[in-house]
C-alpha cells in the first residue's frame, strides 16, 4: 500500500511512498477506504495498512515518523491532528512536535469520520442518532442528538457542521456553538466524507449514487450534483479544486466548483 502525491499543475502523479505493513498483515487497510490521510500540524499523515500512522514530509514525501496507534480514520485541522481508534470506541489526539498520542478520549458509540476546525473537534458515530464534540482546550466531549440512524461523516468549517446520515440519505445542518439542528437536506442515496469549500458551500459524495452534490448555505439545498468516479467516498479542497477518488476504482476526479 502506498500514498501518491499529484502535482496540481500537471494532474501527474510525481512521487509515491510505501506505507508500512507488519509481518502476516496482507494487504488489508484499517480504513477500508475511509479517509486515511490527513494534512496539517506541519505534516502529512497516513494511516498504514498496519494500524500505526505514518508522518510524510509534504515536500519531499519521505516517512519521518510513525506513531504507533491502531487507526481507522484520521484527520488534522487548526486544532490538531486525531484520529479514530476503532478498536476501543475512542478518539486519539497527536501531539505533532513529538509524534506521541498524548490523549485517548473514550466517546463510546462507534466513531467514524471526524472534522476538525479552530473550535472543536467533531466526531461522528455508524450507531445511534448522535455525534460528539471535543473542546480541543480541555479534551472534554459531550454528545448531541441529531437524529437518524447512522450519522457518520461529517464537513465542518467554523460556521457550519454538516452531518452526514448514511442510511438515510440526508445531511444535517448543526451550529457550530449549540450543537442544534438547523436543518435537514435530503441528498440521495449514502452521503458519506464530506467537505466545506472556501466559499462556504457544503459538498458530499453520494456512495449509492456515483455524484457528489453541493448544498448551498443560503438555501440549505441540493444545488449543483456532479458525476464522479466508482462509489465514492472522500472529497477533499486543495488548490481551489475539489479531488474525489474512487472507492470502487483506482482514479481521482478532479472537480471545480
Amino acid at each position: 500500500m502506498a500514498v501518491s502525491r499529484v502535482d496540481p499543475r500537471t494532474t501527474k502523479v510525481t512521487h509515491t511512498t510505501r506505507l508500512r505493513v507488519r509481518r502476516g498483515d496482507g494487504e488489508g487497510w484499517p480504513s477500508g477506504g475511509f479517509p486515511g490521510i490527513a494534512v496539517g500540524g506541519g505534516g502529512v499523515w497516513a494511516v498504514d495498512p498496519a494500524g500505526s500512522i505514518s508522518r510524510l514530509d509534504p515536500r519531499t514525501g519521505r516517512v519521518v515518523a510513525t506513531v504507533r496507534a491502531e487507526a481507522s480514520t484520521i484527520a488534522a485541522g487548526d486544532a490538531g491532528v486525531w484520529f479514530v481508534n476503532g478498536s476501543n470506541n475512542a478518539v486519539s489526539r497527536i501531539d505533532p512536535r513529538t509524534n506521541r498520542v498524548v490523549r485517548v478520549i473514550r466517546t463510546g458509540g462507534a466513531p467514524a469520520g471526524l472534522a476538525v476546525t479552530r473550535e472543536a473537534v467533531w466526531a461522528g458515530s455508524t450507531t445511534g442518532a448522535f455525534v460528539f464534540r471535543i473542546d480541543p482546550r480541555t479534551n472534554a466531549f459531550r454528545r448531541i442528538r441529531v437524529g437518524g440512524t447512522s450519522p457518520a461523516w461529517l464537513g465542518a468549517n467554523d460556521d457550519a457542521v454538516w452531518v452526514a446520515d448514511v442510511q438515510g440519505g440526508v445531511v444535517i445542518r448543526l451550529d457550530p456553538k449549540t450543537g442544534a439542528v438547523v436543518a435537514r437536506v435530503e441528498v440521495g442515496p449514502q452521503p458519506v466524507d464530506g467537505t466545506v469549500a472556501a466559499d462556504g458551500s457544503a459538498w458530499f459524495p453520494l456512495r449509492g449514487a456515483d455524484q457528489l452534490v453541493r448544498i448551498d448555505p443560503e438555501t440549505n439545498t441540493v444545488v449543483e450534483r456532479v458525476p464522479v468516479g466508482t462509489t465514492p467516498f472522500v472529497v477533499n479542497e486543495a488548490f481551489g479544486d475539489l479531488w474525489v477518488p474512487s472507492y470502487g476504482g483506482a482514479d481521482v476526479r478532479r472537480v471545480r466548483p
